[in-house]
């Protein structure tokens, strides 16, 4: 008999924590973007430094919720 080789595939976990993962970046590097708004010349609040502040703190725990979810050991 030929040796049965243990075949892993990529299924919906690891798909979910690649998605987690991607919404991650997103959130990271959303303040980018945030801060090219915040340099506009009509808009006049400070608000956007503690929202800058708080997405990128949001974003790293996505991030760790992702790879939580990739390299879990879950029963499928």
């Amino acid at each position: 008999m030929a040796d049965k080789k243990d075949v892993k595939t990529v299924g919906v976990k690891e798909g979910l924590g690649a998605g987690v993962f991607g919404l991650g970046l997103l959130a990271v590097f959303l303040p980018g973007t945030v801060q090219r708004i915040a340099d506009l010349e009509f808009i006049e609040s400070e608000a956007f430094a503690m929202l800058s502040g708080s997405l990128m703190v949001l974003g790293v725990f996505i991030l760790i919720a992702g790879l939580a979810v990739m390299f879990a050991k879950l029963d499928d």
